[in-house]
């Protein structure tokens, strides 16, 4: 069981296009749901009517993750900035992990993430799981669907055996509750790392990536997953992980935010950046 999960809601927006999959987490096991729905101050001066509502709204999702098996559930409506509001609560008191939608409320066609989704991915130093939603009818958050039926039916795990990589693992171990048809452990080597190597170089980098991902696998094979594989991968990473994405076809794929190359300035590496704005599922993102 997690112990903790963080989401804020765009309850006139997405909210509830997200229901179906932040119930499947939370049946999952998760011993507290934050519930966090943020009035925009740019809304404040609406009718007092709308917060009595809002709260009602959220009492009702309170509700739902009850049901769900969830022993405490807590629902706040505030005002303020959403994604400042939610990166405050998640750096004094952090959770397990957050989970947000990929669109918020302003749905524009090139932006692939919501503004607030964007802000928290970009700052949050908790783990994020964003929700893929896709857009049924432009320009209107309430037409907006999840892109699976399922977020833990097929994982793409991603590993550059950093730090960053290893804490994934307890997530891989907790969600195979959730009995996921496959696991991929996917490692790619980047081209670069060979350009002066020999080719006993490459056979000896080759050869200790293999035996990584081969303990990897033995590690999660007794999880009761039916199907642990492992892809070993050359080339540019990006390029690899998103065609692999493409014959796949996961409905979530773990990875951390940067990597043993990660900018030392930046939360995320560009690896995680790309994959998490261009793939088709949904992405936990681990700090």
């Amino acid at each position: 069981m997690m112990e903790r999960m963080l989401v804020p809601l765009e309850i006139h927006g997405a909210a509830a296009a997200m229901a179906p999959a932040v119930e499947e987490i939370a049946r999952l096991g998760v011993g507290r749901a934050d519930l966090l729905y943020v009035i925009n101050i740019r809304d404040t001066a609406a009718d007092p009517g709308v917060r009595a509502h809002d709260s009602a709204v959220m009492d009702a999702w309170k509700k739902r993750l009850e049901n769900c098996g969830v022993p405490d559930v807590r629902a706040e409506v505030v005002d303020g900035i959403p994604w400042i509001e939610v990166l405050e609560r998640a750096g004094a008191d952090p959770p397990s992990f957050i989970v947000m939608g990929s669109h918020g409320r302003s749905l524009i066609p090139r932006m692939l993430l919501g503004s607030q989704t964007e802000n928290v991915l970009a700052h949050a130093t908790v783990p994020l799981l964003v929700l893929r939603l896709a857009v049924l009818k432009e320009g209107d958050p309430t037409t907006c669907t999840l892109t699976t039926d399922g977020i833990f039916r097929r994982v793409l795990y991603l590993t550059d055996f950093s730090e960053e990589a290893e804490r994934c693992i307890p997530f891989i171990e907790w969600m195979a509750r959730a009995r996921p048809e496959r696991l991929v452990v996917m490692h790619v080597q980047d081209t670069r790392r060979f350009w002066t190597a020999s080719q006993d170089d490459i056979a000896a980098f080759n050869r200790k990536d293999a035996g990584r991902l081969a303990a990897l696998r033995r590690r999660f094979e007794p999880l009761g997953i039916p199907q642990v594989v492992t892809d070993l991968a050359t080339g540019n990473a990006i390029d690899e992980i998103l065609g692999v994405e493409e014959t796949f076809e996961p409905t979530l794929i773990v990875m951390g935010a940067k990597g043993r190359h990660g900018a030392i300035r930046s939360l995320l590496g560009g690896v995680t950046t790309a994959v998490v704005h261009n793939a088709r599922a949904h992405v936990l993102v681990v700090r």
